[in-house]
């Protein structure tokens, strides 16, 4: 079935509200074009549930019944593993690991993050 929107907007609404995004980015200090960065990415990270979990998205209903079920069986990488980032560090990351990193480059994107900062004075 055809969705009028990407299964994860259905999540990153439910989400959003709780996201803990910084006024500055974490490698550069950067107060302006700032970008929320999921180590874990969302899309990756839903569709990989859904097919550990058998579940069969048919309808809007479907993901909205299962949203709140998926959030919290994910919280720490809902929530937890993310980062703000401006908008130029955000793109060279994503220009590192793809525009849908997979879920097993988590570490290493945190790992990059770091050095980034350290390498900006940030430490």
């Amino acid at each position: 079935m055809k969705f009028k929107r990407d299964l994860v907007k259905y999540v990153r609404d439910k989400a959003k509200s709780q996201y803990k995004k910084e006024k500055e980015c974490f490698i550069c200090g950067n107060t302006d074009n700032l970008d929320f960065h999921h180590f874990y990415g969302l899309t990756e990270l839903l569709e990989t549930w859904l097919r550990e979990n058998n579940i069969s998205i048919e309808n809007e209903n479907d993901i909205l019944n299962i949203r709140e079920r998926f959030i919290s069986e994910n919280y720490e990488k809902v929530y937890e593993k993310t980062v703000t980032l401006c908008h130029q560090h955000h793109l060279r990351l994503h220009s590192i690991y793809g525009k849908r990193p997979k879920l097993v480059t988590a570490e290493k994107q945190a790992k990059w993050v770091g050095i980034q900062r350290e390498k900006h004075g940030m430490v």
